[in-house]
């Protein structure tokens, strides 16, 4: 006698403040979109299908939601609310979900204020003239990531993420062993208990990162030599591309303290790492850790030439906690209480 087949799961995939890159990261799995569809069916896409929120309430329940985009207005809010309520399993998707990303570095500014006076004095001309702009949604106090709202059950960090570690989340969340338990485009290793759970169609256990175990430096092609920052180097300036290690030239290379994943890529190109799948899991604080890397290897005794050169490293915290800041930062990591 023949077995039922098992059933679709039902997807939902939303942004909230975001460029919509990890979206289109989940159209970058090229012909393994054949093997989703045979075993998940889309539920909730606005992007794709042009669905709204208020959508939701057709929907009895949602298997995996895939939320990418940082948390920044009301409908923000709304939208990863009504997700979670209708959903089994919720993924940050991406560094602004996960972390805040980007549009969390308006939270080192009075950004509370000065956007709460331009909303206020938008709703005036709108009761004037309510023909000339569709009315906007109001403005969080501060930008928040997705754990900071609701609960997260699995995370798929990078901005956007990789191609390997976005096929691993959803082989083993949303297909569970019903497609070929492959990586095309793997980068690095899994690690064992993702592994495990894309072959075995168990869950990984719950809160796992799909990115690597160690820091990107682990996995970084360049040479390692004595670390001595003698002078500080922006990536438009004149340096050795490839070779050797670029923070040990002067630019401010976050490998040491963010997590792998990525297969040392912008490294290998003679990109500094911007940090954007996070802070490795031995790290408290990024930005501290960086502080005191880049300070612990300063090639001089002497405190003019040393906070000459301090002076010289432009917007430490954009630079530290490019997308991290919500979250990551001990000083801005406390949840908003409105």
């Amino acid at each position: 006698m023949g077995t039922n087949p098992v059933p679709n799961k039902k997807l939902a995939i939303f942004t909230a403040t975001g460029c919509r890159a990890c979206e289109n990261a989940i159209l970058d799995i090229h012909y393994q979109v054949s093997s989703l569809a045979r075993c998940a069916d889309i539920a909730f896409w606005p992007y794709m299908l042009g669905s709204e929120v208020r959508d939701l309430e057709k929907q009895e329940s949602i298997d995996v939601c895939f939320f990418a985009g940082a948390i920044r207005t009301s409908s923000d809010r709304e939208a990863a609310l009504k997700l979670r309520e209708k959903s089994r399993i919720m993924v940050a998707c991406g560094a602004c979900a996960a972390f805040g990303g980007m549009p969390g570095l308006v939270n080192i500014s009075q950004w509370s204020v000065v956007s709460g006076q331009s909303q206020r004095t938008m709703d005036n001309k709108q009761q004037t003239n309510e023909e000339e702009k569709p009315e906007l949604p109001p403005l969080e106090s501060r930008v928040l990531g997705l754990p900071q709202i609701v609960k997260v059950d699995y995370l798929v960090p990078g901005c956007p993420p990789t191609q390997n570690f976005l096929w691993a989340a959803i082989q083993s969340l949303v297909c569970n062993g019903q497609s070929p338990a492959r990586l095309s485009f793997a980068a690095s290793r899994l690690p064992e208990a993702i592994a495990q759970a894309i072959t075995s169609g168990i869950l990984p256990p719950k809160g796992s990162i799909f990115a690597g175990e160690k820091a990107v430096c682990a996995s970084c092609s360049r040479v390692k030599e004595e670390k001595r920052f003698e002078t500080y180097k922006r990536p438009y300036q004149a340096y050795e591309e490839l070779g050797r290690c670029l923070l040990e030239q002067g630019l401010v290379c976050q490998g040491i303290t963010t997590q792998e994943g990525c297969g040392g890529l912008c490294t290998a190109m003679g990109q500094p790492c911007r940090g954007c799948f996070g802070k490795a899991e031995a790290i408290f604080d990024p930005g501290a850790k960086m502080v005191s890397a880049i300070s612990s290897t300063f090639d001089s005794n002497d405190a003019q030439e040393i906070a000459a050169l301090v002076d010289d490293i432009v917007d430490l915290v954009g630079t530290f906690y490019r997308y991290t800041l919500p979250t990551q930062c001990a000083l801005f990591s406390t949840p908003s209480k409105d």
